[in-house]
């Protein structure tokens, strides 16, 4: 297991945490990036890359809010075992199921947060926010999944210009 690119991954989310999250949300809809970069690692590596990768992800995205830390990192880690569990069981050929296990441990994970935090309706919640940040987050999902599969490429976004 390199260990270089995981601190990478953990520096992104805490950039994004401490500094993008800010700048990156529309309108009050925030992207996930912390669950999308633990399912990603937990759809295209082993169970304990992703067992323990959620762990340190959970506490360095749980580290902006002290209060909620221990649910944030327990969330994560079991958020990252399940992606590994579906992504072993289901077929990954298809961008669209890997697009639905984003979706739904985003899904899952805004409304545990928001449950905790959040003190409004759990309805309006989650047509006001929740469901808009599950969108956005699978949008660049989609993103880097084209990227990934070779449908969008350098060559052929030169080809468009």
């Amino acid at each position: 297991m390199k260990i270089i690119p995981y601190l990478m991954y953990l520096f992104l989310i805490s950039f994004h945490e401490t500094i993008l999250g800010d700048l990156t949300s529309v309108g009050g809809v925030a992207f996930d990036m912390t669950i999308l970069i633990v399912v990603l690692t937990a759809l295209y590596k082993g169970e304990m890359e992703a067992l323990w990768f959620g762990f340190v992800a959970g506490l360095v995205a749980g580290a902006a809010a002290p209060d909620i830390l221990p649910y944030r990192v327990i969330l994560t880690v079991v958020l990252s075992v399940l992606a590994n569990f579906l992504s072993n069981r289901i077929n990954l050929e298809s961008i669209v199921s890997r697009l639905v296990i984003l979706a739904g441990m985003v899904l899952i994970n805004r409304l545990v947060i928001t449950s905790l935090t959040s003190t409004d309706e759990i309805f309006f919640v989650l047509f006001r926010f929740i469901l808009p940040s599950v969108l956005y987050t699978s949008l660049w999902g989609l993103i880097f999944f084209a990227f990934k599969d070779g449908i969008i490429t350098p060559q052929k976004v030169k080809a468009l210009f």
